[in-house]
């Protein structure tokens, strides 16, 4: 039998009257994807083969390349922002019950590192420009009575001036919940600079530098920077690399209990790799966001924050849909279109145990009530092109306009 004659119908495409195939459907445009090159890859593999992986010269290296990049005197790596946070508030030593105002517009984590510590969080509304903490509503929520106050830059956006000078006047501790602000500055110069008491830095994966998972604890207290060294490994005098490199003693003593909470060298060597270009990175995240704008804004869209902030660390495209736009049918219609989008955040007393055992202060929470049904976040990385952000912006501006 001859040999069957090959198919070549395929190539030549389809046969008049016929449909054309399909074509691919396009990428998915992510919502956040880490920026790992080849030289943060070679940082952690020279570590895995160094047969030291956790805390030790590469995280004291992070610790000291942070207070030159910020201009701090103390940084403290520790494994993420909650355990910083967690660290700030027990230095205060306040009694069980002490009363901490937190921004009601945050993530979780920043209200449990105060129940963590057995605190009374009470929940602050937030500024309707920025949807940071509202001078407005923490004014009279000190005047009732407050122990501590944790700050959030949301977005990378400092928060106003006006909130630490309320609780320098009211002789109340400030901590700056600053997750999403490293490279933000404000009228002090870079967040978490000089003159900072505590401020404390997410390195999660979906964050502008990240390490995987860690963070640290930055401040000009000696007192605390002294006291988070300990705490952060269970309250020991000692840490592994002191008690087991050459010529070490090999005793540690515990002065009170700690957690564990310190950053391995694995992951610090890439939080090291990808400071050394965290301002280039900065520059075209920014680029990024000004392009959403320059699209969406004369749409009618409008940015959190309204304003462009000149000092912001720009870690999120987020941004209020129109009211009445059914926010749901938006997600589902971009992510059926292969777009990732994100929320930020649902307000803590919309989640079921805060809305048991949070306090709310005085005023209410007006501000995120009316926000959250609206608030939705781009994508924003560094894997995005110009023409990933024109596409987002055409298929979000397509949803909303049904």
């Amino acid at each position: 039998m001859a040999p069957a004659a090959p198919d070549v119908s395929a190539s030549l495409g389809p046969l008049p009257g016929q449909n054309p195939p399909p074509s691919a459907a396009p990428e998915p445009v992510l919502f956040a994807s880490p920026n790992v090159t080849e030289t943060d890859i070679e940082a952690v593999t020279a570590v895995l083969r160094s047969g030291w992986l956790t805390t030790g010269f590469e995280s004291a290296g992070l610790e000291s390349d942070l207070q030159d990049y910020l201009g701090t005197a103390h940084a403290v790596a520790v494994s993420s922002c909650t355990a910083a946070l967690e660290i700030a508030l027990a230095h205060l030593r306040l009694p069980n019950g002490a009363r901490v105002g937190v921004p009601a517009w945050t993530f979780a984590s920043t209200a449990l590192a105060a129940v963590h510590n057995s605190l009374q969080p009470v929940l602050i509304d937030a500024d309707p420009g920025s949807l940071n903490l509202s001078p407005t509503a923490l004014e009279p929520a000190l005047a009732q009575g407050l122990d501590a106050v944790i700050a959030v830059h949301f977005g990378g956006v400092p928060v106003d001036k006006a909130v630490r000078d309320l609780c320098t006047a009211s002789g109340v501790p400030l901590i700056e919940d600053a997750a999403h602000a490293l490279g933000a500055s404000d009228d002090r110069g870079l967040i978490g600079g000089p003159g900072t008491p505590a401020a404390c830095f997410s390195f999660y994966a979906t964050k502008n530098l990240t390490s995987a998972e860690g963070g640290a604890l930055t401040t000009d207290d000696p007192e605390l920077a002294a006291f988070a060294r300990t705490y952060r490994l269970h309250g020991m005098s000692a840490d592994s690399l002191a008690r087991y490199r050459p010529g070490a003693t090999a005793g540690y003593d515990v002065h009170e209990p700690g957690i564990k909470a310190n950053l391995p060298d694995v992951l610090a060597a890439l939080a090291r790799s990808q400071l050394r270009r965290f301002v280039e990175m900065q520059d075209r995240r920014r680029h990024l966001l000004h392009r959403y704008r320059r699209n969406l804004e004369p749409a009618g869209i409008r940015f959190v924050p309204e304003v462009v902030s000149l000092g912001s660390a720009d870690h999120l495209a987020a941004l209020l849909l129109p009211e009445g736009t059914d926010r749901g049918a938006v997600v589902a219609n971009l992510r059926a279109a292969g777009i990732q989008t994100s929320i930020h955040f649902q307000p803590l007393h919309h989640l079921q145990w805060f809305a048991a055992n949070a306090e709310i202060g005085p005023g209410g929470l007006p501000v995120c009530d009316e926000a959250a049904p609206r608030a939705l976040s781009l994508p924003l990385h560094l894997g995005l092109t110009i023409a990933d952000v024109d596409r987002v912006c055409t298929a979000l501006l397509d949803e909303v306009a049904r």
